[in-house]
């Protein structure tokens, strides 16, 4: 079952929707995916089919979540957007026909960004996440500005960088080094702490835009309180790379949900 346009908030009167993506029989597991775009641009419905389809298809409900872009607003409205997506999830799950106790997040890039914060930032129960899949995601903002890339630019971006750069962009600063404080609040690597959930990172090693070291500090930061985290890089793949919507990789991703959030095998 697939269901579009789902108004889940109206902050400020503009509606933000979601579109769900339902396997087949009784309530399933549910992972609310991010897109990426820098926070600037981006959509819920972009590579569905290629991308969420085939993970819904393994048993995982998907709730593809539509947030406020930095032209509408700056941080943290786009976490609160994620955090009002899963506590509406929890509240709807009868009628959408999820299992409102066995919850994820899952975002590439930006959206990654956005995941990983909601997996780590526990101070709202109702909008916690028991599992986190995060590829390429942008952890340490600071980082970000100075951190050389792996690889030449990802096709989709051939000129240089904006100025300011999206994280800038996305804290309404010129540079992020304009308040250090602010970005590393913004930064899931600054919020790695005991109790997390599991995390699954995925990032090509030829990256042209958040470059792999951003996976791997975050990886290490959780490991290091004894978290479960698992690390992918993906040889030669570049940022949003067609590689991560093939079948190893999004198997790698059904796989780590299923175990995660419980889904018995068939």
């Amino acid at each position: 079952m697939i269901r579009t346009d789902l108004v889940y908030a109206e902050p400020g009167g503009v509606p933000l929707r979601l579109d769900v993506y339902v396997p087949d029989g009784p309530p399933a597991p549910v992972c609310l995916y991010f897109h990426g775009g820098g926070w600037a641009r981006g959509s819920r419905t972009a590579g569905a089919a290629e991308r969420l389809v085939p993970v819904m298809e393994s048993g995982i409900a998907i709730a593809s979540v539509q947030y406020r872009l930095t032209d509408q607003a700056v941080f943290p409205a786009q976490l609160e957007d994620a955090r009002c997506a899963v506590r509406w999830v929890r509240e709807h799950a009868a009628d959408i026909g999820v299992d409102a106790g066995r919850v994820g997040a899952w975002g590439a890039s930006a959206g990654a960004h956005l995941a990983s914060l909601l997996g780590l930032c526990r101070d709202d129960e109702d909008s916690s996440v028991q599992a986190v899949v995060a590829w390429f995601p942008p952890a340490d903002l600071l980082a970000r500005e100075t951190d050389e890339p792996d690889g030449p630019p990802p096709p989709f971006l051939p000129g240089p960088l904006p100025t300011p750069s999206f994280e800038a962009r996305l804290l309404g600063l010129e540079s992020v080094h304009d308040d250090p404080a602010r970005a590393r609040e913004a930064s899931p690597l600054s919020h790695a702490g005991p109790g997390a959930p599991p995390f699954l990172l995925m990032h090509g090693d030829r990256d042209g835009l958040v470059p792999a070291s951003q996976s791997r500090r975050l990886h290490e930061a959780l490991l290091a309180q004894g978290d479960d985290s698992t690390l992918l890089l993906l040889a030669g793949a570049n940022h949003e790379d067609p590689i991560f919507n093939g079948a190893a990789a999004l198997g790698a991703v059904s796989g780590f949900l299923r175990e995660k959030l419980g889904v018995s095998r068939t």
